[in-house]
């Protein structure tokens, strides 16, 4: 048995042959974190560390549980030091993704085809950077390795988008890379709330002084980021919340938060309920996707978080009592009036999956001939990995339609995670390929082969089409 080889992680002749038909698709990376001003420079690396490392806290948290300390994992030790230290982490993380990812980025990137082994630290280190130094390996080079044909960036509504606008003139660009709206400041919750809303009135011209005035203004923000080429909005929330409010409360919170005053956890919920139900429904209106991230307890580690800021590893699975009964009514409210979104939902807590896909069932209908509109989003973060994502498409199977998922995606900060989603056609591979195996489905290469792609790619597309 060989380790990493072309059947890597295809566990029967079923699941190889499957994964013909997956293996070439394209990316439609609909949901990172990429810089698109690093797309448009498109700076080659210089270093290995800078490449991999740098700002990837999934690593970061590795380290960590292997008794590295700080100082060589976010603080400012010299770059040889920390690759030596991930390198003797990660040769030990039998069973993390991350030993499988590594794996496949040195082979698919680098073309270096051996086990990642402590001694083997210094030889790594040279050769990756000896590669590094021809001046290649860029992130457009990475994008055009993985055949990414789409890039969905993250983006502060109230970014001028102009390196979108840079992206998009340059012909010798052939991925498309388009924002995504992510409001996380227009929550009261959120400590820059204030000074976020004294920047939208400026930016949009107008008076905030009530809800209606808030919600107007997101909508020029909205509408500015459609023509951008804007195809999808994203938020992440601890917990999924609906409260039947009057606009009249609403417009005393935005009063109470704007003046400073603390506000109790009730309005918090009251504001997140109400300007999200808003946002939706515009959402709906200039045709993008909603995507919802929740379940995540964020920076809770209060030393290093004071020290590191925030996005280095300290969050982790929430819980929420009522989960069902706030998502149900959250999604009538905006069924109710015929302003549902397409919406992907993903949970970070893999105990509601089947809550989860159960509940987005109910709300399917529509008139559009839209297949499946409310989309159970592939395993999150903590979710990545084999078991999470086996686990959310039999519950994603169980509950509605497997043929109609959109698949996987990178939502990470590296140019390197494009090899996630080899990972994840391997694996989908080999979970249908065992239904054909002990004969659950039929071995037909007419039904099997749009299944696979459709899921690896062309429901994605379809799906983010406005």
């Amino acid at each position: 048995m060989t380790f990493n080889d072309s059947n890597f992680m295809l566990k029967s002749d079923a699941a190889k042959h499957l994964y013909t038909f997956a293996k070439d698709m394209p990316i439609y990376d609909f949901h990172c974190h990429l810089d698109p001003q690093a797309i448009f420079e498109d700076k080659p690396y210089e270093n290995i560390v800078d490449l991999w490392l740098d700002g990837d806290h999934y690593k970061w948290r590795l380290m960590r549980a292997n008794g590295i300390a700080e100082e060589l994992i976010t603080g400012d030790a010299p770059k040889k030091e920390k690759f030596r230290v991930w390198i003797e982490t990660v040769s030990r993380a039998f069973g993390n993704p991350l030993y499988h990812w590594s794996h496949l980025e040195l082979k698919t990137v680098f073309g270096i085809d051996e086990v990642i082994k402590a001694e083997n630290w210094k030889s790594l280190y040279e050769r990756l950077n000896s590669i590094l130094a021809q001046g290649k390996i860029s992130p457009r080079y990475l994008l055009e390795l993985s055949n990414v044909r789409f890039v969905g960036t993250t983006d502060h509504p109230l970014d001028d988008l102009v390196w979108h606008e840079k992206i998009a003139a340059d012909a010798s660009i052939d991925v498309v890379v388009a924002p995504t709206f992510r409001p996380d400041e227009a929550f009261v919750a959120h400590a820059n709330f204030a000074s976020f809303t004294e920047k939208l009135a400026q930016k949009t011209g107008r008076q905030i002084a009530s809800f209606a005035d808030f919600v107007a203004a997101m909508d020029d923000r909205i509408a500015y980021f459609a023509e951008h080429g804007c195809q999808a909005s994203d938020i992440s929330f601890g917990a999924v919340q609906y409260q039947a409010t009057e606009v009249s409360d609403l417009d005393a919170i935005l009063t109470k938060a704007l003046s400073g005053q603390a506000l109790t956890a009730l309005e918090k919920s009251q504001w997140q309920s109400g300007i999200y139900l808003e946002l939706c429904r515009l959402y709906h209106k200039h045709g993008l996707v909603t995507q919802v991230h929740f379940g995540a307890v964020r920076n809770s580690h209060s030393k290093l978080y004071s020290q590191l800021g925030p996005d280095s590893g300290f969050d982790s699975m929430g819980d929420q009592i009522d989960l069902a009964d706030h998502l149900n009514r959250f999604l009538d409210a905006l069924a109710s009036t015929d302003q549902l979104p397409k919406m992907v939902w993903y949970t970070l807590n893999p105990s509601y999956n089947v809550l989860l896909a159960n509940t987005l069932a109910n709300f399917q209908a529509n008139n559009r001939g839209q297949l499946s509109q409310l989309q159970f989003g592939a395993g999150w973060w903590f979710n990545d990995t084999k078991t999470g994502m086996l686990d959310q498409m039999t519950h994603y199977a169980e509950q509605g339609l497997l043929a109609n998922f959109i698949g996987m995606l990178t939502d990470s900060r590296s140019f390197m995670s494009f090899q996630r989603h080899d990972y994840f056609r391997r694996i989908l591979s080999s979970f249908i390929g065992e239904w054909v195996e002990t004969e659950e489905i039929p071995n037909d290469d007419s039904l099997l082969k749009p299944f696979i792609q459709d899921i690896c790619y062309n429901n994605a597309q379809q799906f983010f089409k406005k």
